[in-house]
């Protein structure tokens, strides 16, 4: 009886694989794809502040009409139920207001966060790159 093992042939490689430069085609790719993330968070960021800005603009706009309705009726009429009505929509702008502005810092907060998780990373295959060219000399 033959033994399993014996009957079978070593197996040669079709191919004779450079281990280090699959490594290195592994670390490029990983390269490309936090640079391209790191992209994508930039955009983001910036498309977060132009939002923000638009937001804020028409938010204040809005406030500033009514402040200048308050403005008339304290002048013109002092009907009381009308004062009531307009500091209470002066109230909710500034509410609105305050909310934007947490948003904003929550969503940067995170947006920062990933910026320097990827800018870690992309530190860490540089020291990667400089241990092999290290190692190779």
């Amino acid at each position: 009886m033959v033994e399993y093992f014996e009957s079978v042939e070593p197996l040669e490689p079709e191919y004779d694989w450079d281990v280090e430069e699959l490594l290195e085609r592994s670390q490029e790719k990983e390269r490309v794809r936090l640079e391209a993330e790191l992209q994508r968070v930039e955009v983001l960021l910036r498309e977060r502040e132009d939002i923000h800005e638009e937001s804020v603009e028409e938010l204040e706009s809005k406030l500033e009409w009514y402040v200048g309705r308050l403005e008339m009726e304290y002048r013109r009429s002092k009907n009381r139920e009308r004062i009531a009505e307009l500091k209470s929509e002066i109230r909710r702008f500034y509410s609105e207001l305050r909310d934007l502005e947490r948003e904003k810092w929550l969503d940067v907060q995170e947006l920062e966060r990933d910026r320097r998780r990827l800018e870690r990373e992309l530190e860490e295959l540089s020291g990667q790159d400089l241990m092999r060219e290290l190692l190779e000399e």
